[in-house]
């Protein structure tokens, strides 16, 4: 049985202090490769029915170093929820870089992101170059690359998605016991309405500077997921004009977080393989 490590770690974004989880390789099996996982907007470090969880056990036994953390204002780490924004995202995943490699011995660095992770995975590899590649899951397309019937496609479909949820007795015992972040879901069925100029802006100029990413990109997408024809499509044609190699999976019948267990079997096949293919020869001796 191999000796794969999970432990605590917590490293600072300025003053305050961002908290995860290191899943380390059995020595014998050590691919000098390591893994950030950056989840969305209202989510964790365990992801999507614990999805970051399950890819992050699987990753570590075939050597790969992960690392699972909260962004400011999200889980255990430090901050306020209304305070966070992409920018401070991408912040936190480059002094996510910097901890991984300033405390193990690796020889490449990619990030793993879904939902708008996948933009924090962007904006960061366009800031970081040590950041060697990217896997995007449900990617959600950048600034000038949106389109706002997107826009609103997601938030119809989250507001069916809630609304569905409001018919059940257990959200009604979480809403009145407080076991409900309001904030958060009010955010999720109001941000992408309308993103305001400044923003557009800014992941306009994200865009700019990643034209020059020398690693390459795996991109999983739901059929299901109501930004997956826009986005994935806007990404391919970016990634050719710019020359940045890149692999792209439709998942069938599959919604925005890869709930069925198949949907996520699929994905996480999809991954190994994809590494495997980029990383063949890295394993320690």
């Amino acid at each position: 049985m191999a000796a794969e490590t999970e432990k605590p770690v917590d490293f600072l974004t300025g003053r305050q202090t961002l908290r995860g989880t290191l899943h380390k390789p059995d020595p014998g099996n050590d691919r000098r490769i390591g893994i950030i996982f950056l989840h969305g907007w209202s989510g964790s470090r365990i992801g999507p029915h614990r999805m970051f969880v399950h890819a992050a056990r699987r990753l570590v036994q075939h050597g790969y170093t992960c690392l699972r953390f909260d962004f400011r204002g999200r889980g255990d780490s430090d901050g306020e929820t209304s305070s966070a924004s992409i920018a401070s995202m991408i912040e936190d995943a480059c002094a996510a870089t910097s901890h991984l490699l300033g405390e193990e011995s690796l020889d490449a660095v990619l990030h793993l992101g879904i939902c708008s992770g996948g933009k924090v995975a962007i904006g960061a590899a366009a800031a970081d170059p040590r950041v060697r590649g990217l896997v995007l899951w449900s990617g959600e397309a950048l600034g000038p690359l949106r389109s706002g019937s997107g826009n609103r496609r997601k938030s119809g479909h989250n507001l069916r998605q809630y609304g569905a949820k409001l018919l059940r007795a257990a959200t009604w015992r979480k809403l009145l016991s407080g076991g409900v972040r309001t904030d958060m879901v009010r955010k999720a069925l109001t941000q992408h309405e309308s993103p305001d100029h400044q923003e557009i802006q800014n992941e306009a100029v994200i865009l700019d500077n990643f034209r020059t990413f020398e690693g390459a990109v795996q991109f999983i997408y739901g059929t299901h997921d109501p930004d997956t024809r826009n986005a994935a499509e806007m990404y391919a044609s970016y990634c050719r004009r710019n020359g940045i190699p890149a692999e792209f999976h439709a998942i069938d019948g599959a919604n925005h977080s890869f709930y069925a267990l198949e949907w996520e079997a699929e994905v996480l096949d999809l991954t190994e393989s994809w590494l495997q293919s980029m990383f063949s020869g890295s394993r320690q001796s």
